[in-house]
């Protein structure tokens, strides 16, 4: 593998791995997703010219896509690797009961913004990306990717602040 990619996967596998579960909903398929964007992109002869971490987000991006028109059904959200969004660290049961259900809660939120606001929430806030590097890796316009991540957080927010008024 090349040493560029090498780097790319350890410093955003996190993020590429969300970034392919928004898409495709399910952890296998995820998974299959950044392989396939990964061996693409190992087979290529020369490094991609400009920013590769916007290229690599953008290849994880089609293979998820091509992932899930291949299957066609979007499985529930509740799959256990979406846990990997938010880091656990709790030190005792009453504070881990109340980081699952905010976590659960949060998941859900995510899962229910629209397509592009999600990429962008989860591309910016999972895989550390700036709007430059978003807008290449969706091929939409800055200004239209930055619209959609204020979108994303603010119906994030409201989602949030709904939850903790039922709760």
């Amino acid at each position: 593998m090349n040493h560029w990619l090498e780097d790319m996967y350890r410093d955003h596998r996190r993020g590429l791995f969300g970034l392919a579960m928004s898409v495709v909903r399910e952890s296998a398929a995820a998974e299959d997703a950044v392989h396939e964007a990964f061996a693409r992109m190992a087979k290529q002869q020369t490094p991609p010219r400009g920013d590769r971490a916007a290229y690599a987000y953008r290849a994880v991006r089609n293979a998820a896509i091509d992932q899930a028109r291949r299957r066609k059904a979007r499985p529930s959200p509740t799959d256990p690797a979406t846990s990997l969004f938010v880091a656990s660290t709790e030190p005792d049961p009453a504070t881990s009961a109340q980081a699952n259900e905010t976590e659960q809660m949060l998941m859900h939120a995510v899962d229910n913004l629209p397509d592009a606001e999600r990429e962008a929430v989860v591309m910016r806030s999972f895989g550390g990306l700036t709007f430059r590097q978003i807008a290449q890796a969706t091929g939409q316009p800055l200004s239209t990717v930055s619209s959609q991540y204020q979108r994303g957080l603010a119906r994030l927010r409201q989602a949030m602040e709904a939850a903790h008024v039922k709760a």
